[in-house]
């Protein structure tokens, strides 16, 4: 069976390629635009990874991880996405499994994912 992830992304051209890419290499995906959503589709949907922003409206990525690090039944790998390359020792304190600064090396996050699969 394909493994399913998770896209939370309010930038839809971003979400648009991502999942594009990602459905190329055989993965099944399920879409969010922020974090609130995310939270729904990830009690509906289970992915086995999620790829999340930090940057988005009702529920940014920070209260996102807050929300699932409280919740062991939501322990999923996660790979954060930013436009801030400092901000590494904060999202590995978090939870974070990797993360990847904008706009996105596809090579690279099929690495990444790879790794939080294994």
């Amino acid at each position: 069976m394909n493994k399913k992830i998770m896209i939370v992304d309010d930038d839809r051209l971003n979400l648009t390629l991502l999942q594009f890419g990602l459905k190329e290499k055989g993965y099944q995906i399920c879409v969010a635009h922020d974090g609130k959503e995310a939270l729904d589709v990830l009690a509906r949907e289970r992915p086995d990874l999620i790829i999340l922003d930090i940057q988005m409206p009702n529920m940014n990525g920070y209260e996102f991880m807050n929300h699932i690090n409280g919740a062991p039944e939501f322990k999923v790998p996660v790979v954060m996405l930013t436009a801030n390359e400092t901000m590494q020792d904060v999202f590995f304190m978090e939870g974070v499994r990797g993360y990847l600064v904008k706009p996105v090396n596809m090579k690279i996050l099929e690495e990444k994912i790879a790794a939080c699969l294994k």
